[in-house]
């Protein structure tokens, strides 16, 4: 249904659910499937022609409809509706003459063909493209091979450091330099990320449920740990996937941390119930990891421009003060393949770690950025204290949970603030022993 900007009398008003939205041209495919394609009732209509029932009264056979899954396409020609380049459109799906799912179901949805491209919030697609496939010359790392580890430091205390997806290839060098004498270190990247071989991608029916990459991760870890005889290490990871394999060895083998500390990590992402109109009743694991494969993943993901993604994806201010080292690292984090960083994010999603953190027994600090004031004051930016923030508030009550706000610092608080993380740090490390 399209509202062109034609007079009122022109138009009528919808019969589905969005019943205050008025139209003057239909765009209908009422169709069955064929031989030869699509056949049935296929064209456009005015308002006179639907209010007599006759669907395709001014064009017939003029669109392309395109049916995957249960995702549907259909193609029309501006001129065909408006020599305008502005309009008003809802969109019906139903079965037959019932129509019973408008979207929106409220209002309507704006289109303006002559609005410049933006530069944030993109909403391609590229339904020729799969991301869920690596380029047939791109080099995958053995699944019997580690991955990239560099072994640094002469102290006493070991720590294995994980720098995640956000967080650039240099999140813990300063630490590092500053901390030589203390800790001993072993640096794991995560395979994909910051330049290093991916791990090949699963097939595309593995459920991200099963949390491939990440589980393999924890894996490599553990064979760290033994390989290297290591005493119960703490674990620092930066974010995600390395608060995942932190949490879940800590919740499987306690005995082999001494614990863990996550920087600037989102514990678990707030996923609404697909029962709950309202989305204020939390999913249920297997609602999320359903909502994920079959929505998320085989919908937007597998399809999504790099261009889009990269216009929705971290701006630089979330990463650093500075605003020089922040567009740095941005790039750095944009720069790994896309699939790499879909496959991390969906496995990251479908995750809920609630359970175990609430019972979790591994003492751990979470060390979360306060931002600043101007910042969390702009409603673009609300999700920063939602997510790194608030979201930890709902373990507050598990003792063997510490949660530190570190001020005026932002994901790479570890620079932002080296002497009040390190001090952080320290306590934390020095109370487990």
């Amino acid at each position: 249904m399209v509202d062109t900007g034609a007079d009122d009398p022109a138009k009528m008003n919808w019969w589905g659910a969005n019943k205050n939205f008025k139209f003057d041209k239909l765009v209908t495919a009422w169709v069955t499937r064929g031989n030869d394609g699509y056949q049935g009732t296929i064209g456009v209509a005015d308002a006179a022609g639907a209010k007599a029932k006759n669907f395709n009264n001014l064009l017939q056979n003029n669109l392309q409809i395109r049916v995957e899954g249960d995702s549907i396409v259909i193609g029309a020609k501006r001129t065909d509706l408006t020599d305008k380049m502005k309009m008003n459109l809802i969109a019906a799906v139903g079965s037959n003459q019932r129509w019973n799912d408008d979207i929106p179901n409220t209002r309507s949805i704006t289109l303006d063909l002559s609005a410049p491209r933006p530069a944030r919030g993109l909403r391609e697609i590229d339904v020729s493209s799969n991301n869920f496939r690596f380029p047939s010359d791109y080099k995958t790392l053995a699944d019997d091979q580690p991955p990239v580890i560099v072994k640094k430091g002469r102290g006493r205390e070991t720590l294995i450091l994980i720098p995640g997806v956000y967080s650039g290839k240099e999140s813990f060098d300063g630490f590092i330099a500053r901390n030589q004498s203390l800790y001993k270190f072993y640096v794991v990247t995560p395979p994909g990320l910051n330049g290093t071989p991916a791990r090949p991608l699963p097939p595309e029916t593995t459920s991200y449920g099963e949390f491939t990459w990440t589980r393999r991760l924890g894996r490599d870890v553990l064979e760290l740990i033994s390989r290297e005889k290591l005493s119960k290490p703490v674990i620092v990871a930066h974010g995600f996937p390395g608060s995942w394999v932190a949490e879940e060895l800590a919740f499987q083998y306690p005995d082999a941390l001494g614990g863990v500390i996550e920087i600037a990590s989102m514990p678990v992402l707030f996923f609404p119930s697909p029962k709950d109109p309202s989305r204020k009743t939390p999913a249920t694991p297997e609602e999320r990891i359903e909502t994920v494969n079959e929505g998320w993943a085989e919908k937007w993901f597998k399809y999504v421009t790099p261009e889009t993604w990269e216009s929705n994806n971290y701006i630089a201010k979330m990463f650093a003060n500075d605003p020089g080292r922040a567009e740095q690292v941005r790039h750095q984090v944009e720069a790994d393949p896309l699939p790499v960083k879909i496959r991390y994010l969906c496995e990251f999603m479908a995750s809920d770690h609630s359970a175990e953190l609430a019972s979790l027994k591994v003492p751990l600090l979470a060390l979360r950025p306060g931002f600043n004031e101007k910042l969390l004051a702009d409603p673009t930016n609300s999700w920063y204290k939602t997510s790194f923030q608030d979201a930890w508030d709902a373990f507050s009550k598990n003792p063997g949970i510490q949660v530190v706000t570190i001020p005026n610092a932002r994901a790479l608080l570890l620079d932002d603030q080296p002497k009040l993380t390190d001090e952080a740090i320290a306590t934390f490390i020095a109370k487990q022993n």
